[in-house]
C-alpha cells in the first residue's frame, strides 16, 4: 500500500492546477490525464496504486476549468490542456513520463505526445479516438445524455451523471446504483461547476481531426479500447493505433467507457508492458 494521498497544487500554464501523487516522488512517473468534466477521482484509486506499486510516482489532477483546479470562463482547446499538462510536469521537476489519457484525456495525451516529444516517454491512449472524420459516434441515447440540461441543481447533476454512468460503463461489470450515487455526490461535494463541462466539450468539437499530429507521435504507444464502449465506439480506438506508427491495440472484451474495478488488474498489466517496452 502507498502512503496517504495528499491533494496539492501547482502552477501551471498560468494556471493552479490541483493534483495528488502516489508513490516515490523520486521513481519515473506516471501520468494521468482525465476525460470530459471529470474530476481525477475518475482515475480509480486501487489502478493507480497498483501502477505505484510496480515502482513509479503516479501523478493524477484535475484539468482546467474543473474539479479543484482553476476555473477559466473563456473558452481553450485541447491544445492549451496539453500544455497545461506540460506545465505540471515542470512545475514538479519532472523532465519526462509516461503519457496515460482516458476519452478526452486521450485526446489531450495524443497532442501532448506530439507537442512535446521531449517530455513523452510512452503513450497510451483509452478509450479515446483520432477525431477524423467519418469515425462513428455514440448511440442515439447516449449521445442525448451528453448535452441533456437539467435544473442546474446539485440533485439534478446527481441524476443526470448517474444516468450517463449506467448508459456508457462496461455492461460485463455493471456498478451497483449505490455506489454510483456515493460516487455522484462525492463528486459534488468536493465541486460542482457544469460549465467547465460545457467548456471541455467544446473543446473536444472544435478541435476536429488529430491524424496529422498522430503521425508525428515517435514514442511507444498502446492504444486501448473497450469492445462495448456506447460511447466512443472501439472503431475510432482501431483508426488510432492505426494512424500511429507502430502503436499496439488492444481490444477488452466486455469493457465500456470506464476502468472498472475487474480490470484494474489487467489494464496496469498493460501499461507496464509498454512501459517495459519504451525503456
Amino acid at each position: 500500500m502507498v502512503e496517504t494521498i495528499v491533494q496539492k497544487y501547482a502552477e501551471s500554464n498560468g494556471l493552479t492546477l490541483c493534483y495528488e501523487r502516489l508513490g516515490n516522488n523520486s521513481a519515473p512517473a506516471i501520468l494521468l490525464i482525465a476525460g470530459l468534466g471529470e474530476q481525477l477521482g475518475e482515475w480509480p484509486t486501487g489502478f493507480c496504486e497498483l501502477l505505484a506499486g510496480q515502482g513509479f510516482q503516479v501523478i493524477r489532477y484535475d484539468n482546467r476549468d474543473i474539479g479543484l483546479s482553476t476555473k477559466v470562463a473563456s473558452l481553450y482547446s485541447l491544445e492549451d490542456m496539453a500544455d497545461d499538462a506540460c506545465g505540471l510536469l515542470s512545475s514538479l521537476d519532472i523532465e519526462a513520463a509516461h503519457i496515460v489519457g482516458m476519452s478526452m484525456g486521450g485526446m489531450i495525451a495524443q497532442i501532448f505526445c506530439a507537442k512535446h516529444p521531449t517530455k513523452a516517454l510512452s503513450l497510451c491512449s483509452i478509450m479515446s479516438s483520432s477525431g477524423a472524420e467519418g469515425l462513428p459516434g455514440p448511440t442515439p441515447e447516449v449521445a442525448e445524455m451528453l448535452t441533456k440540461k437539467t435544473d442546474g441543481s446539485e440533485a439534478g447533476f446527481i441524476e443526470n451523471w448517474v444516468e450517463s454512468k449506467r448508459r456508457i460503463d462496461s455492461p460485463a461489470y455493471p456498478a451497483d446504483d449505490q455506489e454510483l450515487y456515493r460516487r455522484a455526490k462525492a463528486n459534488c461535494q468536493r465541486s460542482f461547476h457544469t460549465a467547465g463541462y460545457m467548456r471541455h466539450l467544446n473543446a473536444i468539437n472544435s478541435n476536429g481531426s488529430r491524424v496529422d499530429l498522430l503521425k508525428r507521435i515517435t514514442c511507444p504507444t498502446l492504444v486501448i479500447h473497450g469492445n462495448d464502449d456506447r460511447l466512443v465506439p472501439k472503431e475510432c480506438g482501431i483508426h488510432t493505433a492505426d494512424t500511429i506508427n507502430g502503436a499496439r491495440l488492444e481490444i477488452i472484451e466486455g469493457m465500456g467507457h470506464n476502468i472498472p474495478m475487474q480490470l484494474y488488474k489487467p489494464l496496469s498489466d498493460l501499461i507496464m508492458s509498454l512501459i517495459r517496452q519504451s525503456n
